[in-house]
């Protein structure tokens, strides 16, 4: 399957130009930032319907930090304005956990690999959801790194569409003997840069990190130094299982969202100058709050409720502390 108008959208992203609707009119900016993601990932929803009815499922990827989660959730809401029976299957389900899980050669648990996930299970399911709709999904728990005994049943009905969402959806291992045309691929992924005059001011991979680093401290209880510490496995990982098949996605979602340095800095920074100077992840630390403090601060609160960001800056009814502050 091929999709010629796949194209992903950019947008401006010149610092002087952030940083001038960060003071002047922080609403506008975010306001019309959500607008452009979500008319965005709605063209896509008229394109299924339009294009490929014969569809069944959707194989849903991104990186770490990429906004899969939101972006799903977002298409899953247009597919059913425009009459489709849609849901959302998690492949962070299908984890093995526990012993099965590969492992680095530090000895550390492989969870970046597509091997952590139980392949056989999820190709049964898509084929059962392909077939009639419906499959038992099994059901994983982070906090003790396994299965649990509890499973979901899934039904859309014969007509129904189910996104399947993970770092590895692309992997042909899944979907290499499905029926023609019953997949849609959807790679999601920060696509653009923020630029000043000079060139580069903060890359994609560093917006994803700075994203994580969000992430993990409020929903995971990882620090920021620990955070950075496995981001190397973690791209490496990208590189390996998740690069290598971007390129097949029908569509690509480019997840920026322009202004996210200015509400992340508040929360991120504090916690990189916890890293001690005595840690190896000290200069990085530095490196990022550095290209962090080049961005004007803008009120969380701002920022939606529905937003992708709301990922990684948890629910408008938390605290950050004292935003406007100049830190």
């Amino acid at each position: 399957m091929s999709n010629f108008g796949s194209g992903y959208v950019k947008y401006i992203n010149h610092l002087e130009q952030i940083n001038d609707c960060a003071l002047s009119d922080p609403p506008r900016m975010i306001g019309e930032v959500e607008d452009a993601y979500t008319e965005h990932i709605e063209s896509i929803a008229r394109s299924i319907v339009s294009h490929y009815g014969g569809a069944k499922v959707c194989m849903l990827a991104g990186p770490s930090a990429s906004g899969k989660t939101t972006t799903a959730k977002i298409l899953r809401d247009r597919l059913s304005a425009l009459g489709v029976t849609a849901a959302i299957v998690s492949l962070d389900d299908f984890y093995l956990g526990g012993e099965e899980t590969p492992k680095l050669p530090s000895g550390e648990k492989d969870y970046e690999s597509v091997r952590a996930l139980d392949i056989p299970r999820i190709t049964s399911c898509l084929r059962e959801v392909i077939a009639a709709g419906r499959c038992t999904l099994p059901r994983y728990d982070f906090a003790t790194s396994r299965r649990l005994a509890e499973t979901a049943e899934l039904d859309v009905g014969g007509k129904g569409f189910v996104i399947f969402e993970g770092i590895h959806a692309l992997n042909p291992v899944f979907t290499k003997d499905l029926p023609e045309g019953s997949a849609i691929r959807l790679y999601v992924s920060v696509k653009q840069n923020i630029r000043d005059v000079n060139g580069e001011v903060i890359s994609p991979m560093d917006l994803r990190l700075v994203r994580r680093v969000a992430r993990d401290v409020l929903f995971r209880g990882t620090g920021a130094e620990r955070t950075l510490e496995l981001w190397p496995n973690v791209v490496e990982g990208e590189d390996r299982y998740i690069r290598p098949y971007r390129l097949a996605a029908d569509y690509t979602v480019n997840s920026i969202h322009i202004y996210e340095p200015c509400v992340l800095r508040g929360r991120v920074i504090p916690l990189l100058r916890e890293i001690r100077e005595e840690s190896p992840l000290y200069r990085k630390a530095r490196d990022l709050e550095a290209r962090l403090m080049r961005f004007e601060p803008v009120d969380p609160a701002l920022v939606p409720e529905n937003s992708m960001l709301r990922e990684f800056l948890g629910g408008t009814g938390r605290k950050f502390g004292d935003w406007s502050e100049k830190i």
